[in-house]
């Protein structure tokens, strides 16, 4: 790998190992192949090959161009969502029952939001992995995810949830910090202080020519100690990994999907931080081959992102006031009669108790709950009990796609007609939409029965982008191409091949397959010093 690595590059990472190195403790014993992932959030395969190709991305270009290292597109299955990705990659679940980063959970009886630490624990918890089955357990360490999954640290979302243990452990998670650390305190606190003051400056631009601030406060939150502190933290943090040996490190850069959402994934900010990452892939990399034994470096991102136009921008409305409470429209008598199936449309008739709807916006598509039961309704009775709701969807140029369930399986309204998976090939499709994964989609909904009793899904829009449902600029989730068209980027050198996934829980085979298998590492000595002392 050296050769597509700059001379003073290697030069710096085998200076900095061996500072780190002086400084920290190694792991007790280490499996034979160690493994680092850095999980690019958000980052379409599209929008990483224009940033090769217009050279915005050295050094990932560099390796990649010198054959060294494969490139290829990834399909993960559905949602298009972090949540789903986690389940299947870390834990290897194939239904994890993750419909969006944001829903209402019919088990918990409320809505989640997987950036919410107590929400974040509480689905951890219902995956049900057992001991051991995670990628991460028996050693790996995780930044920045949403789920633990059996690793040793505690640096993720679901584990903010108890403070308590979060502050007994900060001694064991600041470990090495100070040794690895690649810049100055003070010319670290001038750099973030002016970050902080051209996200300040450039917050109140935006808002202002939008005439709204919803959600700018929180983005210059995340800005500064998120995207500039936190990462710098994480990233420093993994290298110095490395120098230890912690077999697996699984490190999240969640700041283009941050930017996306609220800038739009072509802005310029956007484009700023493909450039960013790559200088830290560069230093990634070049520790990772400055150690011995060194590691193997993935890169992949989980989903993509698209342009997305807001309906209460296009409409003056919101997703819940248009489908709720807009003017009565009669279902299309073809949708009628597919939905049906041959039933008697009195078949669903039996009286339901009153609910109060919960329509979810999850971006550019949305769960629309219309009872709060614990099973999702099916189409005959969406029919007998909500053909209203149901006709609104079906009809509304901003809606295109509409998923529901037919007796043991889902199907897809598209132009008036209804679609079931084998079929979806003949849909009257946009050129932006996937049929592969709208036959995916329709082939999981059967399995997530957290999700709404109605799925919609935003139109297409030109030049790529769609109808969104929540007030972003930027969405996934969706079906288009882009968004499912994820990237896998890995060393040809590998003992496995990573092309033509299909699944994510592909992915956590074909790793576990080399990084799990045989010989497992022994609980590192600081952490049983620690847990002895912290019971």
């Amino acid at each position: 790998m050296n050769e597509v690595m700059e001379a003073q590059l290697q030069s710096w990472a085998r200076r900095y190992v061996r500072q780190v190195a002086s400084r920290v403790r190694p792991v007790s014993a280490s499996r034979r192949r160690k493994l680092l992932v850095v999980h690019l959030d958000g980052v379409p395969k599209t929008a990483l090959e224009e940033a090769l190709r217009s050279r915005q991305m050295p050094f990932l270009a560099g390796l990649v161009n010198s054959g060294a290292y494969a490139l290829d597109e990834a399909f993960w299955g559905s949602p298009a969502s972090t949540p789903a990705f986690q389940g299947g990659f870390l834990y290897g679940h194939r239904h994890p029952n993750l419909p969006a980063y944001s829903w209402f959970d019919r088990e918990l009886g409320r809505r989640v939001q997987m950036n919410t630490p107590a929400d974040a624990l509480a689905i951890e918890a219902r995956l049900g992995a057992r001991p051991g089955t995670s990628l991460l357990s028996e050693g790996g360490h995780t930044y920045f995810s949403l789920f633990q999954a059996q690793a040793t640290n505690r640096l993720c979302m679901s584990t903010l949830a108890d403070f308590k243990v979060m502050k007994r452990s900060l001694r064991y998670e600041m470990d090495g910090v100070l040794a690895g650390r690649t810049r100055g305190p003070l010319d670290y606190l001038r750099s973030l202080g002016r970050d902080a003051w051209n996200a300040f400056h450039e917050v109140r631009r935006w808002a202002r020519a939008q005439g709204d601030w919803r959600h700018e406060h929180g983005y210059l939150l995340s800005r500064v100690f998120l995207q500039r502190l936190g990462w710098s933290f994480a990233h420093t943090k993994a290298m110095v990994d490395m120098v230890r040996g912690v077999p697996i490190v699984y490190l999240v850069y969640g700041n283009y999907d941050e930017v996306a959402h609220r800038r739009g994934p072509r802005s310029e900010q956007a484009l700023e931080e493909l450039r960013r990452v790559d200088a830290y892939l560069g230093e990634l990399h070049a520790v990772a081959h400055a150690v011995e034994p060194g590691y193997d470096v993935v890169i992949l991102s989980d989903h993509g992102h698209v342009d997305s136009e807001a309906i209460e921008k296009r409409t003056g409305q919101r997703l819940e006031k248009l489908l709720l409470e807009g003017a009565p429209l009669p279902v299309a008598e073809d949708v009628r009669r597919g939905l049906l199936d041959g039933r008697s449309p009195e078949a669903s008739l039996a009286p339901r108790a009153p609910s109060e709807p919960v329509v979810v916006e999850s971006g550019n598509f949305s769960h629309v709950y219309l009872t709060r039961e614990r099973q999702p309704l099916e189409a005959a009775e969406l029919l007998a009990h909500f053909p209203d709701v149901l006709g609104r969807a079906t009809r509304h140029p901003d809606i295109g796609i509409v998923v529901v369930r037919r007796r043991d399986e889902a199907v897809a309204l598209i132009g008036g007609q209804v679609y079931g998976a084998e079929d979806v090939v003949y849909a009257p499709l946009p050129a932006e939409f996937s049929p592969r994964a709208v036959a995916d989609y329709l082939r999981e909904l059967p399995h997530m029965p957290t999700a709404g009793d109605l799925v919609l899904f935003g139109q297409a829009v030109p030049q790529g982008g769609t109808v969104g449902f929540a007030w972003e600029f930027g969405s996934h989730g969706g079906l288009t191409r882009t968004e499912t068209g994820s990237l896998i980027c890995w060393p040809r050198s590998l003992p496995v091949d990573l092309s033509s996934l299909g699944h994510c829980a592909e992915l956590h085979e074909r790793l576990s397959s080399v990084y799990r298998d045989g010989p497992r590492p022994r609980r590192e000595a600081g952490l049983l010093e620690w847990e002895e002392a912290h019971p």
